[in-house]
């Protein structure tokens, strides 16, 4: 199954803030503070910002699948697929703050 359909909105937000962070020298977590802090200025971008949370769960249940796609649309680089997994449990947790 196709990332960019399943998971539209963790797609745009992985590919819009994550492959810049390491030109910017940012860590992962303060990256997932600036989509907090952006999407908390509209009631639209609020929405958005649930609706990742909402398919964060639905891939942390799925990513044996998704996997690598995950590191592709994050520039990110994971051995497997329980490297991913704790990865993407450390964002679930700077979501949920």
């Amino acid at each position: 199954m196709d990332f960019k359909k399943k998971f539209p909105n963790l797609y745009q937000f992985f590919g819009a803030y994550f492959p810049d962070a390491d030109f910017d020298d940012l860590t992962d977590e303060e990256v997932v503070e600036n989509y907090i802090t952006d999407c908390n200025k509209s009631e639209v971008s609020i929405k958005t910002l649930g609706k990742v949370k909402e398919e964060l769960l639905i891939l942390i249940e799925n990513i044996d699948s998704y996997w690598q796609e995950v590191g592709d649309e994050a520039n990110r680089y994971f051995e497997n697929s329980n490297d991913a997994l704790e990865w993407l449990m450390m964002i679930k947790k700077e979501l949920n703050g």
